[in-house]
């Protein structure tokens, strides 16, 4: 089991059975999922882990946005770099890797997209193919005044919903080809909108005394 650290902190992994490192400090072995030696109780370096496994979620799209939260705040809490003051500048300066990698992996997992896009390369599925044009980036070109284009944008916002909730029933089905086809749709849905919302920006009424 991995060695607890001070103080409460999130739920952790178990560690990663034949996939051994050794601790920095005291040359044990130690899971590459351990925040400390599970001898030594020293701190360690980040490991290269994905973003489910840093953050010890399961490997899914549907994720719960609390449990998320909870699971970084509790780390950060456990790798606050105040707390290793006395233990010198070198673990110190491995709690704020540490800290750095978690919010990495936190904006990851929060983005429905890179969290499919994750899913999809752990699973070593390829993107799908793109298609030779987008009628979603054509209507938005096509838009001729500001009404038009707001209507536009909310069809997009309301497509973009639909394309979300079936590529939530495609990784519940584990249908790997047709999350990637969805992902695909989703990008270009979330391209559209960006640039329905510069566009927009360049059609709204100048400020008044303008």
């Amino acid at each position: 089991m991995t060695q607890a650290p001070p103080g409460s902190g999130p739920r952790r992994a178990a560690p990663i059975d034949g996939d051994l490192g050794s601790c920095w400090l005291c040359g044990r072995a130690v899971s590459p999922r351990a925040l400390f030696c599970h001898q030594c109780g020293t701190i360690q370096p980040p490991a290269a882990l994905d973003a489910f496994a840093r953050l010890t979620l399961p490997r899914r799209f549907d994720l719960e946005p609390a449990e998320l939260e909870r699971q970084h705040a509790g780390f950060h809490r456990v790798l606050d770099p105040a707390r290793f003051e006395g233990r010198g500048p070198r673990e110190k300066a491995m709690a704020q890797a540490h800290r750095d990698a978690l919010d990495d992996a936190l904006a990851e997992l929060r983005d429905p997209m890179r969290r499919a896009a994750l899913l999809l390369k752990l699973a070593g599925v390829p993107a799908a193919a793109e298609p030779l044009s987008d009628p979603w980036a054509q209507a938005v070109a096509a838009a001729g005044d500001a009404a038009a284009l707001d209507r536009t944008a909310a069809e997009i916002g309301r497509e973009r919903e639909t394309v979300l909730r079936a590529l939530s029933a495609a990784f519940r089905r584990e249908e790997g080809e047709e999350a990637a086809v969805l992902l695909g749709r989703l990008r270009r849905l979330q391209a559209a909108a960006e640039a329905a919302r510069r566009r927009r920006r360049d059609l709204a009424p100048p400020p008044e005394g303008g």
